[in-house]
């Protein structure tokens, strides 16, 4: 019975614990600790119970602290509203008012308490939903009450008094009751079963403790029971094992299941059983193995006896010799196979070797019965194993006929290279790599160097034939092939002969190694090409040349070019007065400069045509010229127009823009009005003019600016600068190469011009000839003032070229009469004041002219600028102009 249960124990044992895997040490701490843990498991559940106990005594306090925390913020509010009721009734205005700051404060106090317990409840602790919103109900409701009673308190009206506390805060008090009673049928809920619980848990632990201590002696019996089991089987079959390999049976096994010490014994006994069987078997195939290895290398054994004349051949001997295994070998069979020519040396060397004992190693030939001959090699030597006066031979015979027929064709081949060697047509030699000098020459090489094979031979290394300047080169891609860094090498090399004659020859190095596969020898091949060399410095030569020519034809090209771009490069500038001309020989001597450049001047006056006169000059020409007019973009958003923005950046940005620096990179940006900037963008742009980078609004990646600035403007900067709207550094910055404009009144000389110009202009885009202009009319041109300069002018000639009905073109006097004076305007020199005094300049003109902006009487006639300039300071300075319609 037991040996059943032990079995039984040790098949579940195989099956949930691998006890056969571990060694004995191994298992039995393994059994052990097995025991410790079911212990611990016992254990383990018991504190699981205590520690549930422990859990619903927590919970127990918890409900009690709520119930306290309710009863203690109920008590204060009854106390806070019996308190009220008194000095209501006894209307006692300074007791009631003394008295409501001390409640207020000590009713918030509790009221802060109770939530301060109640937060500090366990989580398992659930508390009434209506607690906490009821408690800031109230803590929030009672102040407001209060400060209203007090009020009412001051004013004598008493009966409001008891009222509100009647109607506002009893209600309080009253639900907070209804809360007391709610929580105290919760809390005793609660309490019922958390006492329900500990009993079960403490009838559970009285039920554990036994289980536990049963299950474990149990557990331990059975996992004895195993490991013993485990032990004691492998042991019996062991023996069983020994006792058959003692009586010469091999072919008995023992299963060897497991990792421990007796199954690693019983794989010894499997294996040393096994190694028994294949030692037998190898020594019957060894008899095999070798008979093949000697057919495959056609080498045959033999043993000779020399006292008695016995000889043994293996059988690839006798297949070497085509005699049949049957035949007995002798020594006259050896001879009667022996080629006639050869028996002779074949008998003085056995009976050398007989007499001298000595090895003997030497090459003959058979002759075969169908007359065929083969080369064969004998090695031998005497056995010294033997006793004195025992003499015998050991050795092997090789058939090397196909070796001797391979050295034959190699010499035959040998002698082919050798004719084509010296009959070539390119120059070679052989370069020993130790000595670096020439071992062998053609007859191709001694005719380009003009010198015999004994004078190439003598040479003490192949550089001599080098042109000096060369060599060192020449040695160090030497020194790469001779390392076996390079396998060819291809160079053209220049040669001095002997006689002082230069030779260029296109020379293919190619390395040649040894038997040990180490470098030795470099066999060059040398083509003769001196007369391709001459024919390309010849076309060297003639390639110089026409460089030369061309670059003269180059030079003379540009200079054309300059003379061309000089007379056309203000073709849309007109006028020839002395003024003019010296602005735009200022700005033929900034453009090919890339210096920052200020053009100041009237509006009108054509600011934008001299930067892009400086941009077509410069050597930016081929990039892009971009403009952009700060007084016509808000004053919010001229940052993101000079500079881009990130998507995201201000609202509106729904996507990512690039600034008008950055289209301009490489070529010039025109920053025309750049006295209407904001102070936060000039900042902007003086960093871009110091630093050359800025940053996208929203973003934080700097971006480099390869960008020419020419700003321009109508205002008196030096006067915003005073008035602080206008930075001085970044002024300095902008004024590097400051162009004055003149303003039209002071080159009246050009107006004819300028007229012809603008009328042919025009004419041809309205399709109509007019031939001539009527010689008052050009008097009354010359004599205006022109407040709008050139734009102004433009704009009065397509006028009147689109009303004129005759070929003699005239101006309607109506349009210049107003302002037929020699004088200048003073109004016109408002808009170079600072803003605040420009925006009041801009406010009077308004006024003066109702409202109206445009038209001959309007107030951008009044100032002297163009409707679209004063729109844009009207939008900048935030101006309101249909104000003054109604005035």
């Amino acid at each position: 019975m037991v040996a059943k249960l032990a079995a039984w124990a040790k098949q579940a044992g195989d099956k949930i614990f691998p006890f056969h895997r571990l060694n004995i040490g191994p298992r039995l701490t393994s059994c052990f600790v097995l025991i410790i843990l079911a212990m611990l498991l016992g254990n383990a559940v018991l504190l699981w119970q205590f520690h549930r106990v422990s859990d619903q005594a927590q919970r127990l306090s918890g409900v009690d602290q709520e119930l306290i925390a309710v009863l203690q913020a109920h008590t204060s509010l009854m106390s806070f509203y019996e308190r009220l009721d008194d000095l209501a009734h006894s209307e006692n205005t300074a007791g009631l008012l003394t008295e409501a700051e001390l409640l207020r404060t000590a009713l918030l106090e509790d009221s802060r308490r109770s939530r301060s317990v109640l937060g500090r409840l366990p989580p398992e602790v659930q508390l009434d939903p209506a607690l906490l919103p009821t408690l800031q109900a109230i803590q929030d409701a009672l102040p407001a009450e209060l400060g209203a009673i007090t009020v009412l308190a001051k004013s004598k009206d008493w009966q409001a008094v008891r009222l509100r506390l009647a109607n506002q805060v009893r209600p309080l008090e009253t639900r907070t009751s209804s809360l007391v009673e709610n929580i105290d049928r919760e809390v005793g809920e609660k309490r019922g079963q958390a006492l329900l619980r500990i009993g079960e848990a403490q009838r559970r632990i009285l039920l554990i403790v036994p289980l536990t201590a049963a299950m474990t002696l149990v557990f331990a019996a059975f996992l004895g029971l195993a490991i013993t089991r485990s032990i004691t089987l492998p042991l019996g079959r062991l023996m069983e094992g020994s006792k058959a390999l003692a009586g010469g049976d091999f072919s008995h096994r023992i299963p060897a299941a497991g990792r421990d010490e007796i199954a690693r014994l019983g794989s010894v006994f499997n294996d040393m059983v096994v190694r028994l069987q294949e030692l037998y078997h190898e020594l019957k195939s060894r008899e095999i193995y070798l008979a093949e290895a000697q057919k495959l290398s056609q080498t045959g054994s033999f043993g000779w006896h020399v006292a008695s004349g016995e000889t043994f051949w293996s059988q690839q001997t006798f297949r070497i010799f085509e005699v049949n295994p049957a035949t007995k070998p002798t020594v006259d069979l050896l001879m009667e196979r022996t080629h006639p020519e050869d028996r002779a040396l074949v008998q003085q060397t056995i009976q050398r070797a007989a007499t001298e004992v000595r090895s003997f190693d030497f090459e003959h030939r058979l002759m075969m019965p169908d007359g065929s001959v083969k080369h064969v090699r004998v090695v031998s030597h005497p056995s010294t194993d033997n006793e004195p006066g025992d003499l015998q031979f050991v050795g092997a015979v090789t058939d090397i006929t196909e070796r001797k027929q391979a050295e034959s064709l190699l010499r035959e081949s040998e002698q082919r290279f050798r004719a084509i060697f010296n009959e070539a047509g390119s120059g070679i030699t052989l370069v020993d790599l130790i000595s670096g000098a020439p071992v062998e020459n053609n007859r191709a090489l001694q005719r380009m160097m003009g010198c015999s094979r004994e004078e190439l031979s003598r040479l003490a290394t192949y550089d001599d034939l080098t042109c000096e300047e060369d060599r060192e080169a020449d040695a160090l891609l030497f020194r790469e092939l001779c390392n076996g860094v390079r396998e060819t090498l291809r160079e053209e090399k220049h040669l001095i002969l002997k006689d002082g004659r230069s030779v260029w020859a296109n020379v293919i190095f190619t390395l040649l190694r040894g038997p040990d596969g180490r470098p030795s020898r470099v066999i060059a091949i040398h083509e003769d090409i001196t007369e391709r060399k001459k024919a390309e410095r010849d076309l060297q030569n003639a390639i110089e040349e026409i460089k030369k020519l061309r670059d003269q034809l180059y030079h003379e090209n540009i200079a054309l070019r300059e003379e061309i771009d000089r007379s056309s490069m203000f073709e849309e500038i007109v006028g020839e007065s002395p003024a003019l001309q010296t602005v735009l020989a200022r700005v033929a001597k900034v453009a090919p400069t890339d210096s920052t450049a200020l053009v100041t001047g009237e509006t009108g006056t054509g600011k934008e045509l001299i930067a892009r006169a400086i941009h077509k000059r410069s050597p930016r020409a081929s990039r892009a010229f971009v403009s952009v007019n700060c007084a016509a973009v808000p004053p919010s958003l001229i940052t993101s127009e000079l500079f881009g923005h990130e998507k995201g950046a201000f609202t509106g940005a729904t996507q990512r823009r690039l600034g008008r620096f950055e289209l301009a990179d490489g070529g010039t940006i025109f920053i025309d009005e750049v006295g209407e900037l904001p102070l936060e963008t000039q900042i902007a742009l003086l960093r871009v003019l110091q630093e050359r980078e800025f940053e996208r609004v929203g973003g934080t990646k700097t971006i480099r600016a390869n960008v020419r600035v020419i700003a321009a403007t109508n205002r008196d900067l030096q006067a915003g600068i005073d008035a602080g709207t206008f930075r001085s550094d970044l002024y300095y910055r902008l004024n590097v190469f400051p162009i004055e404009m003149p303003p039209l009144r002071e080159r009246k000389e050009d107006i004819p011009v300028l007229v012809e110009y603008f009328i042919a202009r025009y004419a041809t885009k309205a399709g109509k000839k007019l031939r001539g202009i009527n010689r008052a009319t050009l008097e009354r041109l010359m004599a205006y003032t022109w407040p709008g300069n050139i734009r102004e002018l433009q704009n009065v000639i397509e006028r009147s070229v689109i009303v004129c009905e005759t070929e003699n073109f005239t101006v309607d006097e109506s349009w210049l009469s107003h302002k037929l004076d020699t004088a200048e305007p003073a109004i016109g020199t408002l808009l170079k004041l600072p803003a605040p005094q420009e925006k009041k300049a801009i406010e009077a003109a308004l006024a003066d002219a109702q409202g109206r902006v445009s038209g001959p009487s309007g107030a951008a006639a009044r100032l002297g600028v163009p409707p679209s300039t004063l729109d844009s300071k009207i939008r900048a300075h935030k101006i309101n102009k249909h104000r003054f319609k109604s005035a």
